[in-house]
């Protein structure tokens, strides 16, 4: 049995996806980027016959926009639709996903999207994926298909089961429908783009807008010296929102459209599409501890971006994943790794273990999903 190759599945409904989950030793979800490799053996619609002791399932079937209701700012998917879709939704309405989801070009579907967790740097203004997510039904590790939160704003009942799965990669379950809440679009916004001849004077400017009055949508740093700003809001408000802006900073800018933004950053650390090598991490981090973290990376050569506010660091790393785990850990650091191969999702990350371990059992008492603090990695728990 060990020595047999993973079989794929690809369900049509969530029945079949509980038999499977049920009949399986281990259950991993696969994303769009597996599909092309691993989905030569998928099995034909109706009850799996099993054989093989881990079991890969292709949500591609769950691939409906379930309920959008504009005038409530609420949208309802299904986990296999891709992120892009949901936006090109949302546009035609003149809406969006505030979190501002990265690698959407590259067709992550949604349900992949939460299991990841990760935000883009327009979420500074308003809060990132977890603050948007209404409520997620999910298959757990014995098979229960459960319904948590609402498809509404005002739901407060009830532990918050959909803020944990996100960030999880599926350690809990397989996430098959979510529901989020949205916002309208500004009708207006503007890009600035500051450069400073200096990291130091840069990073002091960045503090700076963190705490004033001004309200931004970004607010980003690169190793450059360089500080990116997006404004939006109603027609006629921008020139006067920049002049204040660069009043408070007393620097000329440069002012772009907003399209212009990505061209200021590395391919690596676009969040556009993932990078062709290494790996892509994401370090949560603070705007005051920032050049500690500059410091030890500067002898490495990496491309860097400091984000929402300077609370995330996007790090593009090509160096062993040990040395940056040996890094980190001076640091009293953790990261993500949201694109590349690595043999576990986190880095030198240690101070959820235990919260983790208590709820692991809870939803997956048999262990066939993913396991983020793999036993041998992990000292031993006490209770």
């Amino acid at each position: 049995m060990e020595n047999e190759p993973n079989k794929a599945f690809t369900p049509n409904s969530i029945e079949e996806m509980q038999v499977l989950v049920r009949e399986s030793n281990s259950v991993r979800v696969l994303g769009r980027e597996d599909l092309s490799e691993t989905l030569s053996s998928v099995e034909g619609p109706g009850p799996p016959k099993l054989e093989a002791p881990n079991t890969h399932i292709s949500l591609s079937a769950f691939n409906q926009i379930v309920e959008y209701l504009p005038e409530e700012y609420t949208i309802t998917v299904q986990a296999g639709v891709p992120a892009a879709e949901v936006q090109a939704a949302l546009a035609a309405e003149g809406q969006y996903l505030p979190f501002d989801p990265p690698f959407i070009a590259e067709g992550t579907t949604v349900g992949a999207m939460i299991a990841k967790g990760l935000s883009g740097p327009g979420s500074f203004r308003y809060g990132i994926l977890r603050d948007f997510i209404l409520g997620v039904n999910f298959i757990d590790g014995i098979g229960n298909h459960s319904h948590t939160g609402g498809k509404v704003v005002k739901n407060a009942a009830g532990f918050d089961i959909p803020k944990l799965m996100s960030g999880s990669y599926g350690s809990f379950g397989i996430i098959t429908e979510a529901s989020f809440k949205v916002f309208p679009v500004a009708p207006e916004s503007r890009t600035i783009v500051f450069n400073y001849p200096s990291f130091q004077e840069a990073h002091e400017a960045f503090v700076s807008l963190g705490r004033s009055r001004f309200t931004l949508d970004i607010l980003d740093l690169d190793s450059k010296g360089r500080l990116f700003l997006k404004l939006a809001g109603q027609p006629g408000s921008m020139d006067q929102r920049v002049k204040a802006i660069e009043s408070h900073l007393t620097h000329q800018s440069d002012t772009l459209s907003q399209k212009c933004i990505d061209s200021y950053w590395p391919e690596s650390v676009r969040l556009e599409t993932p990078p062709q090598s290494g790996l892509l991490v994401k370090i949560p981090i603070n705007p005051l501890t920032i050049f500690d973290l500059e410091s030890a990376l500067a002898s490495y050569s990496t491309e860097i971006r400091y984000s929402i506010g300077g609370y995330v660091c996007w790090l593009h790393w090509n160096n062993s994943i040990e040395k940056l785990s040996a890094l980190l850990t001076q640091l009293n650091l953790s990261g993500q790794v949201a694109c590349g191969d690595a043999e576990t999702p986190l880095i030198a990350a240690d101070s959820q273990k235990s919260f983790y371990r208590r709820l692991k059992p809870a939803f997956d008492p048999e262990d066939k999903f993913t396991e983020l603090y793999p036993t041998a990695l992990l000292p031993a728990f006490n209770e």
